[in-house]
């Protein structure tokens, strides 16, 4: 009778069963120190201080972000994350964040994250491409002055830009809640950053979820860059 040797690797798989691979736990610990007061616990904007606030804070569960360096609709990176949570957002009652260590807001990142399907198995988009600028020249604010009036951007930001347009006091979300519209007259408050490829990018990339759209496929990277001028050049 001939016996056959039983491979030992076989048996081990037998007596071992796998162990699926699995993703580390989510540390909420810096989430819930720092911004569940706001955006709550669930991530829903529906903090204990949420109703004190205007505009209401961000509903992260819908997987909806306004400020992006991706294409419209998309998720934003990890680094438009972290830019948020170290800038902040003027305008809001959304604050910097530079107290928190690099560890600390990864893990705020990562609690984030967990409050919406939309980010399993779903890798944000490459940032969008922002050409060199071009000169600002009085030529370019002119022209910048043109696509403002094409844009419509005068409809909710007004005229002179200061956010005063005759749509303005009906703006809101795709939530229902009331938005405002920005004030270019004054610096530093761009919601999205104030350097000038921080504004280039928002023309360009729109804001999710509000009446914001994206100027991409509107117009040419020329014509934005003139409108980056042009409302620049209406700072006080």
């Amino acid at each position: 009778m001939i016996t056959r040797a039983f491979p030992f690797f076989a048996v081990f798989a037998i007596l071992v069963p796998a162990v699926a691979e699995s993703a580390p736990p989510v540390d909420h610990a810096d989430y819930d120190r720092y911004c569940a007061w706001c955006h709550g616990e669930a991530g829903n904007g529906q903090g204990p201080s949420a109703r004190r606030v205007d505009p209401v804070p961000r509903d992260f569960t819908n997987g909806v972000f306004r400020c992006r360096s991706t294409p419209s609709g998309s998720l934003p990176t990890d680094a438009d994350l972290r830019n948020i949570i170290l800038r902040g957002v003027p305008g809001t009652a959304m604050p910097g964040w530079t107290i928190l260590t690099p560890d600390q807001i990864d893990n705020v990142i990562a609690t984030v994250k967990s409050f919406s399907a939309t980010w399993k198995g779903t890798a944000a988009r490459t940032p969008i491409s922002v050409p060199p600028e071009t000169p600002a020249t009085r030529e370019s604010i002119a022209r910048g002055a043109q696509v403002y009036e094409k844009m419509q951007c005068g409809q909710c930001h007004g005229k002179a830009g200061h956010g005063d347009g005759p749509a303005s006091a009906q703006l809101h979300d795709d939530l229902g809640n009331s938005m405002h519209a920005a004030d270019f007259t004054k610096s530093g408050m761009m919601k999205c950053g104030d350097s000038s490829a921080r504004i280039y990018t928002t023309f360009m990339t729109g804001l999710s979820g509000s009446p914001m759209p994206s100027f991409d496929g509107q117009i040419q990277p020329q014509d934005a860059w003139d409108l980056v001028h042009y409302v620049e050049s209406l700072r006080e």
